[in-house]
């Protein structure tokens, strides 16, 4: 969802280098998604992909993307998605409705129902630069795994 920065806390804004005036794509991952581990990466690179698509097609160039949520999900958004992760946002910089909905999310999943608390907020944020770096990225490395399984699959007698 494309928003403002104004809606942001101070305490984010000055933490991103951002002005009231600044726009931003405030992203959303998911807590879980069904699968292991190379489902959930897969889910996480359509996902980038996807949205990399709808950002260019409809002409949109904010500043930075922005997440906020806890550890669990910040840690993949870090490896997997090029997203740097800002550890222990106090929960007093954020509006009530992320928190509430971040601690909805955890609370379906395994480690809740384990016991295992939240743990503290993090911030993902990546410019748009950047972000539009990494999905070019990967796209070309999707497109050689692609054309490298084609020429596998002809040197095999396949189509």
């Amino acid at each position: 969802m494309l928003r403002c920065a104004s809606e942001l806390s101070e305490w984010v804004r000055r933490g991103l280098g951002l002005a009231e005036s600044d726009s931003y794509i405030e992203v959303h991952v998911p807590d879980s998604v069904t699968g292991g581990p190379t489902a959930v990466l897969g889910a996480f690179k359509d996902g980038v992909v996807e949205l990399a698509d709808f950002l260019i097609e409809k002409g949109l160039s904010p500043k930075c993307l922005v997440g906020l949520t806890h550890q669990n999900v910040a840690r993949p958004a870090q490896r997997f998605l090029n997203f740097r992760v800002l550890i222990g946002i106090p929960d007093e910089a954020v509006n009530l409705e992320k928190t509430t909905r971040i601690d909805r999310g955890y609370s379906l999943t395994k480690r809740a129902a384990d016991g295992v608390p939240r743990g503290p907020l993090c911030l993902c944020y990546q410019t748009y630069e950047s972000f539009m770096d990494f999905t070019a990225a990967l796209r070309s490395r999707h497109g050689e795994l692609a054309n490298s399984s084609r020429r596998e699959s002809r040197s095999a007698g396949g189509i």
